[in-house]
């Protein structure tokens, strides 16, 4: 009997302990690296306190004494856990509420990082030509990929074109059917870049983000994440952030860009569960492909614009899915 609940114990202790770790990272936000990449996996919790949830129903039931009152108030808590994170997690599905947009004049915009160069340059610019995308954003692309790219009907499709191809993961470009003005690159690590697209019904402006990873103590993730924040929030009118954040939306930075008027285009159109990394069987834990658990790619629209619908797409080669967003005026 005594081993039973030791066990039952042990259980709830790996169970509780991660979950408890999940909601302080989250709620809390302690500073710190590792803490920031724990926020990342912040959805985790509601599958934790949920099977804890079970396991204390399960002793409630066969406990005595004072053990079902213990029992029992792990039960509320875990429930409060399951309430909480499982909020949090819902809003791909809930959607937001901001008004839609009157009219039909549609930008759509796509982001691929293609890791280096290595992403499939043939299926991404046959994915953007085949859902219209207007203006692609393009992270870690190299000259060697662009080659490719062009060579594959890039140019052609897009002849507008702002950024650099550069080695290494330091390379962001867009490229556009639309005419882009107003080019300067923001002060992130990686290439960040901000401009105007003459968009139907007017000007749009665009960032094109990429933010360094939270690697290490996190220091150049924060610095990154700040330039990104001081542009969003310093532009006027219109305005679309696009690529990639390196950040989920349990991440401070971007629930500080979200209080600041800015929304998630898969938490607008509701469409629901879309992680970006990794792209599922492109990277391996002890040789077991591991599939697709976040969502750190993200079309950001201010007040002025509606996200009608989102679509991530399968890229070979590369470890991010790409994402493609309609986006109504």
């Amino acid at each position: 009997m005594r081993l039973r609940w030791l066990l039952l114990t042990a259980l709830l202790l790996l169970l509780l302990v991660p979950a408890g770790a999940l909601s302080c990272a989250r709620l809390v936000g302690p500073a710190g690296g590792t803490w920031v990449r724990l926020v990342a996996f912040t959805p985790l919790a509601t599958v934790l306190y949920g099977a804890a949830a079970l396991l204390l129903v399960l002793a409630r039931w066969r406990a005595r004494g004072g053990g079902k009152g213990v029992a029992k108030a792990g039960l509320v808590v875990c429930l409060l856990g399951v309430a909480v994170h499982g909020w949090l997690a819902s809003a791909p599905y809930r959607g937001s509420d901001r008004a839609e947009a009157d009219g039909g004049r549609d930008l759509r915009v796509m982001t691929a990082n293609l890791e280096v160069g290595k992403g499939d340059a043939a299926r991404v610019v046959e994915a953007a030509v085949a859902h219209g995308v207007d203006v692609l954003v393009l992270v870690e692309v190299t000259p060697e990929a662009l080659g490719r790219l062009d060579a594959d009907g890039l140019a052609t499709a897009y002849p507008h074109r702002a950024g650099a191809a550069l080695s290494g993961a330091k390379g962001t470009l867009v490229v556009s059917t639309r005419r882009l003005t107003g080019v300067h690159r923001l002060a992130t690590r990686f290439g960040t870049w901000a401009m105007d697209v003459q968009a139907r019904g007017g000007v749009v402006h665009l960032v094109a983000v990429h933010a360094r990873p939270p690697v290490g103590d996190a220091g150049d993730w924060e610095a990154d994440q700040g330039v990104v924040r001081h542009a969003a929030v310093a532009a006027t009118g219109p305005t679309v952030l696009v690529g990639d954040f390196n950040a989920t939306l349990d991440h401070q930075p971007l629930r500080e860009l979200t209080a600041r008027g800015y929304t998630d285009a898969t938490v607008e159109a509701r469409s629901g569960w879309q992680p970006t990394w990794p792209s599922a069987g492109e990277v391996r834990l002890l040789g077991v492909p591991v599939p697709s658990l976040l969502p750190i790619d993200h079309v950001l629209t201010s007040d002025h614009l509606h996200a009608r619908s989102t679509t991530s797409l399968t890229i070979g080669g590369t470890d991010h899915r790409a994402l493609v967003a309609i986006v109504a005026r």
